[in-house]
């Protein structure tokens, strides 16, 4: 087998190839690109989380913080918010488990063309390298796709800090902070803090919107949150991370010409949220037990919903957000998150939202469907 990119999707589903009991020894060849920026991998489980060795911080706190500056603050046990850095998950698969598994084989280029031959498939890549293989897993994003269908992206840029002065609640992980004055009528903005320690910390902005990614501004605006919200502390500056996650309701394709496709390219990025870490762990698994990989319809519905008010009432989002947290109990925004609400949760939720809007957007979506 052959899996197409070594991110997040290919290498999880690499792990779980390798962990399921086979007849003969599992020869797989993974293509990576050798693209290692840095990311953060944040999810929530309860119990015994997964990659539980590489998970370097934990929360069993969480906050929102409206437009008005106030703040919800909840203890969400036996739930943990948990991170992940791509640097150590990287670092734990190439230096430590690939190794140890003599029948993977990597390597790096970038695939061109994946052409079906009779009963096989070759992957040509852009040295013109060749490979045959049985199956393939192509985590390859189609951009035209998602264009076309209208969705948008979520930005973001963050610092990791350290302070002089202790100033952060290690216990405690800001979700959502909508304190900062919204700057402009087609970006959505918002800020999370991930605290390591009193005084280290990850600090990030976060911007829905159609346009393209502007570091500058994002930067900016960066620094106009840590002046009017965190007092212009000095800090010392460790590193950045900064890139695009594509959101959009645009129902991917899990197979083609018999390709199948993870990650991104089969939508397991969720569409109203961003978060994708165990979207894609729990599709790696249903694939090695060929177990059906379709999520409940109406939760794409939900997202649709969701993705309508982010683009075009930006104004109303975050009181949306408020409203939400205001009103229902953070476990349960989670379990709903996780879509693993029951439809009586989710009506009770919906419930104490602003009908009117999303009324509005209902009919939207229904216009927009027709």
């Amino acid at each position: 087998m052959a899996i197409i990119g070594a991110g997040a999707a290919g290498l999880q589903l690499l792990y779980e190839l390798t962990q399921a009991p086979a007849v003969d020894p599992l020869k797989i060849l993974v293509i990576d690109s050798g693209d290692r920026s840095e990311k953060t991998w944040c999810f929530w489980q309860k119990n015994q989380p997964i990659y539980s060795h590489l998970i370097e911080k934990k929360w069993n706190h969480l906050a929102f913080v409206g437009a008005d500056g106030t703040e919800i603050k909840s203890c969400v046990e036996p739930i943990h918010y948990h991170y992940i850095s791509s640097e150590k998950f990287y670092s734990y698969f190439f230096s430590e488990y690939i190794p140890k598994n003599p029948g993977i084989t990597v390597v790096v280029g970038l695939a061109k063309e994946v052409v079906r031959e009779d009963e096989n498939f070759s992957i040509l890549l852009a040295s013109g390298e060749a490979y045959l293989t049985k199956k393939v897993a192509d985590s390859r994003f189609n951009q035209e796709d998602w264009q076309n269908s209208g969705g948008l992206y979520q930005h973001f840029y963050g610092k990791f800090i350290r302070t002089d002065t202790p100033m952060f609640d290690e216990n405690k992980a800001t979700l959502m902070d909508f304190s900062l004055m919204q700057k402009h009528e087609h970006f959505t903005c918002f800020h999370y803090i991930l605290p390591f320690s009193k005084t280290h910390a990850l600090v990030e902005t976060t911007v829905f919107s159609t346009k393209k990614y502007e570091l500058t501004y994002y930067q900016e605006l960066w620094e106009e949150y840590w002046k009017t919200k965190l007092g212009a502390i000095p800090y010392t500056l460790e590193k950045e991370e900064m890139g695009s996650i594509p959101m959009s309701d645009y129902v991917f394709q899990l197979e083609s010409d018999g390709i199948l496709k993870i990650g991104t390219a089969a939508g397991q990025i969720k569409a109203s949220t961003g978060y994708a870490f165990v979207r894609m762990h729990q599709d790696a698994k249903n694939i090695v037990s060929n177990s059906i990989r379709k999520r409940p319809g109406r939760f794409r519905f939900y997202d649709r919903l969701l993705l309508s008010i982010i683009k075009t009432d930006t104004k109303q989002f975050p009181e949306v957000m408020k409203r939400l947290f205001h009103s229902v109990p953070m476990p349960q925004i989670l379990m709903f998150l996780d879509e693993k609400s029951t439809l009586i949760q989710e009506i009770q939720i919906f419930y104490r939202l602003p009908i009117p809007l999303f009324l509005t957007h209902l009919w939207k979506s229904f216009t927009r469907s027709k």
